[in-house]
C-alpha cells in the first residue's frame, strides 16, 4: 500500500470518527436513549383542535384558558400560513374553543403566552411571535393585544429589538413591562450548527422595561419556558440544554434578576405554569431527538408533565404528574391545571389533552 493511500485512509478514517462522535454527542444530549416510566391518568379526555399547540395561558380569575396554535410542519410547504390564539372557558363542560383575538399582525406565528391580568388595568396578552426560518424578511416581535368590551383581544402593538435573536416565551410583569427568552443565540447556519453541537451558552434571558431591552441573564444554554409567581418577586425558568429549572429573587422596580436556586429535572424543559396554589407545573421533554423528528415524520415523542409543590427552591423533588412513551399524547410541551385537572397541549397532535389529577 502506497504512503499517498495510506494518509488518505488514515484521514477518512479520522473523519468518519469524529462524525460519530458528534453523532454520539447530539443522541446523548438530546436524550435519544431516554426511556420513560409510564405514569397514566384515567378518565382523560381530548378536545379537537385545528392545529398543534406552542403555549397555554390561563386567567384564574375567570377560568378561561388561552391556547396559542400553529403548525410549524404545515408552515414549511405553505410559508404564508399564520397562527392564531384560541381561548376555552374551562369551568363550562363541553366548551369548545372559539377565536380569542380580533385581529392579528402579518406573519402572527405564535410561540408562547403571557397573560398581565389586574382589576385596576387593562387586560393584555403577549404573544411571541418569530418568522420561518427560511423567511428571513420578518422579523421576531412580542405582539401585544388588549382586551376589548367585546370580550376579544385586539392588537395593539408590536415590540421589537435587536436583542429578540430566536425567542421562546414571554412573561408578563407589567402593562408594558415582560421577560423573554431567546432559546438560542446563533444567527446563522453555521453558529446554529455549533451552537447545536458544542452548547457554548448563547441563550439568554431579556428584560424589556416599555422601551429597550437588556440582558437579565446571559450563558444560558437554550433557554425556553418562562414564568412569574403572582407576587411578581420570583421568577422561574427552563433551560432546556442544562434540564434544568432555575428560580431567581425579582427586583420589582429595576427589573434586576438575582439567582436563587436550580431544580435538576430528567429531561429538557419546556413551558412553565404557576398554579392557583404556588406549585410550579412544567411539561419535560425527556427525548427531545424524538420530538425533533415527528416533527417532520410523524412519529411520536413522550410527554411527561411534573409538578413542584411551593415553596419551589432548590429543595423541591419533582411529581411526576403524568408520563407516556407517546402513543397516548406524543411530544407535550405545555402544561396547565385548574380545578383538579391538567391540561396538556402538543407541538405535534392537534388536540388539548385534559385529565382529572388525584388529590394529594
Amino acid at each position: 500500500m502506497s504512503e499517498n493511500l495510506k494518509r488518505i485512509l488514515m484521514c477518512a478514517g479520522a473523519v468518519v470518527a469524529v462524525a460519530a462522535l458528534v453523532m454520539l454527542r447530539l443522541l446523548t444530549a438530546n436524550g435519544a436513549f431516554a426511556g420513560v416510566h409510564a405514569q397514566p391518568l384515567a378518565n382523560c379526555t381530548s378536545i379537537t383542535l385545528a392545529g398543534p399547540v406552542t403555549d397555554l395561558e390561563v386567567n384564574r380569575a375567570t377560568g378561561i384558558a388561552y391556547v396559542a396554535e400553529f403548525d410549524s410542519a404545515a408552515a414549511v410547504d405553505d410559508p404564508l400560513l399564520n397562527g392564531t390564539v384560541l381561548k376555552l372557558e374551562l369551568n363550562r363542560p363541553g366548551a369548545q374553543p372559539v377565536s380569542a383575538i380580533a385581529d392579528a399582525p402579518r406573519s402572527f406565528r405564535p410561540q408562547g403566552l403571557s397573560l398581565w391580568a389586574h382589576a385596576d388595568e387593562s387586560t393584555r396578552l403577549f404573544v411571541v411571535s418569530r418568522p420561518l426560518d427560511n423567511h428571513s424578511d420578518d422579523v421576531e416581535t412580542v405582539e401585544v393585544f388588549e382586551e376589548q368590551a367585546d370580550g376579544l383581544f385586539h392588537h395593539l402593538k408590536t415590540v421589537t429589538d435587536p436583542l429578540f435573536v430566536h425567542p421562546n416565551d414571554v412573561a408578563a410583569v407589567g402593562a408594558d413591562q415582560f421577560y423573554v427568552t431567546n432559546d438560542r443565540g446563533a444567527r446563522n447556519f453555521l453558529t446554529r450548527a455549533v451552537e447545536a453541537v458544542v452548547r457554548p451558552g448563547w441563550s439568554n434571558v431579556l428584560y424589556y422595561d416599555g422601551a429597550h431591552a437588556s440582558i437579565a441573564v446571559s450563558d444560558r444554554v437554550f433557554a425556553t419556558g418562562i414564568t412569574v409567581s403572582a407576587d411578581g418577586l420570583r421568577l422561574y425558568f427552563a433551560e432546556a440544554g442544562a434540564r434544568e429549572l432555575l428560580v431567581f429573587d425579582r427586583d420589582t422596580l429595576t427589573g434586576s434578576l438575582y439567582w436563587s436556586s436550580l431544580i435538576e429535572v430528567a429531561g429538557a424543559p419546556a413551558k412553565l405554569d404557576i398554579a392557583e396554589d404556588g406549585a410550579l407545573w412544567a411539561a419535560v421533554q425527556p427525548n427531545t431527538w424524538a420530538l425533533n423528528r415527528s416533527l417532520g415524520s410523524g412519529g411520536v415523542a413522550p410527554t411527561v408533565i411534573l409538578r413542584f409543590k411551593a415553596p419551589v427552591n432548590g429543595f423541591s423533588k419533582a411529581e411526576t404528574v403524568y408520563a407516556n412513551d407517546g402513543h397516548e399524547f406524543s411530544g407535550g410541551m405545555a402544561a396547565l391545571s385548574h380545578d383538579g385537572r391538567v391540561f396538556v397541549g402538543s407541538v405535534t397532535e392537534k388536540r388539548l389533552f385534559s385529565c382529572p389529577v388525584p388529590t394529594g
